[in-house]
């Protein structure tokens, strides 16, 4: 979410394995948010993540697919992040097939390395948030990148390579509101629950078990919001 007025931007990380049950949709595979957008498409994302976050309006969407994400990080000549460690898999069965190689250390990361960066999974001492954290890092390392530019100039030649129901216009619009934005104003969260194994028509799966009663606590702290005695 961006607050044009008091120049913040807040983003709030959902783990992929985070639990929903749809009704009809009871293999265990189904019952993760990743699994909506095939059956659902980008609306159904929205939805579900209103459900999380007790009925709050998810306005629009961005989708951003591998090629993108190698043009626009790019495009802007690369991030710097600091790799925790050697970053070393691959899976020639993926599609495209997937050959990630990346020394440990502080580096410019350029598109595939920065594609290759963002899939990795394994080595994490707390798992798949673990790699949230890393993403988030990423992501602040950009946003920090593109505010050395003129941002509505990189809005404008990224806008290409993404799928979104903003139109240019609005795009270039926010761009030009947060372009004094203090990079301390831009803060990542993720989604609060815990990890838990469960079993659903005979299959066990890691399933991330969000907690409605601090989700709504973490919303209230972000937008300052005080919650009325009943």
């Amino acid at each position: 979410s961006f607050d044009p007025d008091n120049k913040e931007l807040n983003a709030i990380s959902i783990p992929r394995d985070t639990y929903i049950h749809r009704k009809g949709y009871d293999l265990a595979e189904q019952r993760k948010i990743n699994a909506i957008y095939e059956s659902h498409g980008a609306n159904g994302v929205k939805e579900t993540i209103s459900y999380i976050f007790k009925g709050v309006t998810i306005d629009h969407h961005i989708i951003v697919d591998y090629e993108g994400v190698e043009k626009i990080v790019d495009s802007i000549g690369g991030v710097e992040v600091i790799v925790p460690f050697h970053m070393k898999y691959d899976d020639p069965s993926a599609n495209p097939p997937l050959h990630i190689d990346l020394k440990p250390g502080r580096q410019v990361l350029y598109g595939k390395e920065a594609l290759q960066f963002l899939r990795y999974r394994k080595g994490y001492i707390d798992g798949d948030l673990g790699r949230i954290k890393a993403q988030q890092e990423f992501f602040k390392a950009f946003a920090k990148k593109a505010m050395s530019y003129r941002l509505p100039v990189v809005i404008k030649n990224i806008y290409q390579y993404v799928e979104t129901d903003i139109s240019l216009f609005e795009a270039l619009y926010y761009g030009t509101k947060a372009l004094d934005i203090d990079v301390e104003n831009i803060k990542f969260t993720t989604l609060p629950g815990k990890a838990e194994f469960r079993r659903y028509n005979g299959k066990l799966l890691s399933y991330f078990i969000f907690n409605p009663t601090e989700a709504e606590k973490l919303l209230m702290d972000i937008y300052n919001v005080k919650k009325t005695p009943k």
